[in-house]
């Protein structure tokens, strides 16, 4: 209200002065002070309620609109049998004690009994409503638990800038990557069968995927080796190979790639995970048909594809880091000589005429000459369809 005054008395708000705003406060602060003695002198606000809502707090806070600061107020609700709170919990009873005290449609009701039925039924739709948000909680803090165990990842990488002996550890205290190197020896190379029964072939295609690792190249003779004597023998020519890359580039150069690569991974497989349980959550209800405790269900499954979840995060992490390509950045000057000179000529051709001679200067007019005469506009077009030139051809030109 002060801004309007001091903008009906043509004064700018934001370069008053403080003798000017305390000029337009008073004027509104008398204005508001009659209308405050004028609504208490009629009785105070008065809080008027179609309905009651499911919970009590909700009714209660709109009471207390009215009354405020020591200010005189009221409040009425007013309700039917047909309101979704009285039909669902209470309608029934009510309206059969109506039926009996033999009252008719449209009478007001007030009595102690119908409010305390009202209550009632209040409390059992917010005994429901709690009912619901515990078991939402529930099932939110299986997801919470994953959440901190990523966000500690992430917190990890974020405030630790060396992950090398997290990713490329030696034994006892081995890394990401030859955790993965000994569980993909014992799935295709298992020790407690015979080396006959070895699927050696895809062994070689799952290393070569992930490591980039060639074994027949790398003259590894796996039929004759243990398993652990071929995940040693590799182990060490993918370290040299790993070294030899992070020599290239630079030590402090590959720590950088190692951390934005494997945040880059984290962040979207995490994002899938989350879309995953959502899909997971909206499903796992019918499971309660077998028998069976949902809540138990989704804690199981959610486990199990979190589990998978942080194994693809270290499978795309390592067949990233030892399938990335080390491109050595050639000096400008390189570049230039190795691209082809620009020619300095350009080629002007004119309608039915011939390519021009190539290496003429550029910039140099030419003459067009034609090989066939004008076409007069209202002469037949060449093309033969009849219609004269104007009309046919020579509109499109």
């Amino acid at each position: 209200m002060a801004r309007e005054f001091l903008k009906q008395d043509e004064i700018d708000p934001d370069e008053a002065s403080e003798q000017q705003w305390s000029q337009a406060f008073e004027r509104a602060k008398r204005i508001v002070e009659a209308e405050h003695q004028e609504v208490v002198s009629k009785g105070g606000l008065h809080i008027l309620g179609t309905e009651r809502h499911e919970s009590r707090r909700i009714d209660n806070q709109l009471r207390g609109r009215a009354g405020r600061q020591g200010d005189p107020g009221s409040s009425r609700f007013f309700l039917s049998l047909e309101d979704d709170l009285m039909r669902i919990f209470a309608g029934d009873k009510v309206k059969a004690l109506m039926q009996r005290l033999g009252m008719e449609e449209g009478i007001a009701i007030e009595s102690k009994m119908v409010s305390k039925r009202i209550e009632s039924a209040q409390k059992s739709v917010e005994g429901r409503n709690f009912e619901s948000r515990k078991h939402l909680l529930e099932y939110d803090d299986v997801m919470n638990k994953q959440r901190e165990t990523i966000y500690g990842l992430r917190r990890q990488l974020m405030e630790e800038p060396d992950q090398r002996d997290y990713l490329l550890g030696d034994p006892p205290q081995a890394g990401v990557a030859y955790d993965l190197l000994s569980d993909l020896t014992k799935q295709y190379l298992n020790p407690n069968v015979s080396p006959d029964d070895w699927d050696i072939e895809n062994y070689k295609i799952q290393i070569k995927t992930i490591y980039d690792f060639d074994a027949d190249a790398e003259a590894i003779d796996i039929p004759n080796m243990t398993s652990e004597e071929v995940t040693d023998a590799i182990w060490e020519k993918l370290k040299v190979k790993y070294a030899e890359k992070e020599q290239q580039i630079g030590p402090e150069a590959m720590r950088t790639y190692e951390r934005i690569i494997m945040l880059n991974i984290i962040d979207a497989q995490w994002k899938d995970h989350l879309l995953s349980l959502d899909h997971l959550k909206q499903g796992i209800g019918l499971v309660g048909y077998g028998q069976k405790d949902p809540l138990v269900e989704y804690k199981k499954q959610s486990f199990d594809m979190f589990q998978e979840m942080l194994d693809r995060i270290d499978t795309s992490t390592i067949r990233s880091l030892f399938n990335l390509q080390v491109v050595a950045e050639q000096p400008p000057e390189a570049i230039r000589q190795r691209r082809p000179a620009r020619s300095t000529s350009m080629t002007f051709t004119g309608p039915n005429q011939g390519a021009a001679a190539a290496g003429e200067e550029a910039g140099k007019v030419k003459t067009v000459v034609r090989d066939q005469p004008k076409v007069g506009r209202n002469e037949p077009c060449p093309c033969g369809s009849g219609k004269k030139y104007k009309k046919c051809h020579g509109a499109a030109a």
